[in-house]
């Protein structure tokens, strides 16, 4: 049903989802000329890059505090950081470079279709079956998201991190499988069920009465 009044949440909403959306646009323009940079070479050997390492790592060396007057010995057991490449290789800058594209593709994917999602509430289109559509989508992007990243993380691992040598830390193959992205998706397409079977009822309904 369509209604004139909108309250002011789904007008900041509604707003707030346009700005980030032209945003998203320029983030994906930016990408897309870092990776034609990255493929043409045309910062050479003497790119600085910095990415977050995907795995953890064990420290072996340990250290001391001082707490409640006394000398306590520690060690850092599991840690996340950010890994920088010295002079970084063109080829290693290609890989980061193809992989970012991808990233922000899914993502822009899935903020498209919550745009359209919003924007059809904001106009007064709800329980409509092309609306409950775009949660659909939102929910199959966010597992090809979840996909990605297992991807990536295992990738990175096999490609990078298996040959890195440090004195002091260990780097093991664990790393996150964001479960919560699979949840959250599981949860968009349940919802959109749950809409899709309220609408057949209101039309059965409409149709008996």
């Amino acid at each position: 049903m369509n209604t004139n009044k909108k309250p002011l949440s789904i007008r900041i909403i509604y707003w707030s989802t346009e700005v980030v959306f032209w945003l998203f646009l320029v983030v994906l323009v930016l990408t897309i000329g870092l990776n034609i940079a990255f493929f043409s070479e045309a910062f050479g050997d003497k790119m600085q890059l910095h990415t977050a390492l995907p795995v953890e790592v064990n420290y072996t060396e340990k250290g001391t505090m001082d707490v409640f007057g006394q000398q306590q010995e520690i060690e850092f057991v599991e840690a996340l950081g950010k890994i920088h490449f010295i002079n970084t290789n063109p080829d290693i800058a290609k890989v980061f470079g193809v992989a970012l594209l991808i990233v922000v593709m899914i993502s822009l994917y899935i903020f498209v279709n919550f745009r359209r999602f919003i924007g059809n509430v904001y106009r007064g289109y709800i329980f409509e079956r092309f609306n409950i559509q775009m949660l659909k989508n939102m929910a199959y992007g966010l597992v090809a998201f979840w996909i990605f990243d297992l991807i990536y993380k295992g990738a990175f691992y096999y490609l990078f991190v298996r040959s890195m040598e440090f004195k002091h830390l260990v780097i093991t193959g664990n790393f996150s499988s964001n479960g919560i992205l699979l949840v959250v998706a599981i949860f968009l397409w349940m919802l959109s069920h749950i809409f899709m079977t309220g609408v057949k009822l209101q039309k059965e309904q409409e149709l008996t009465v």
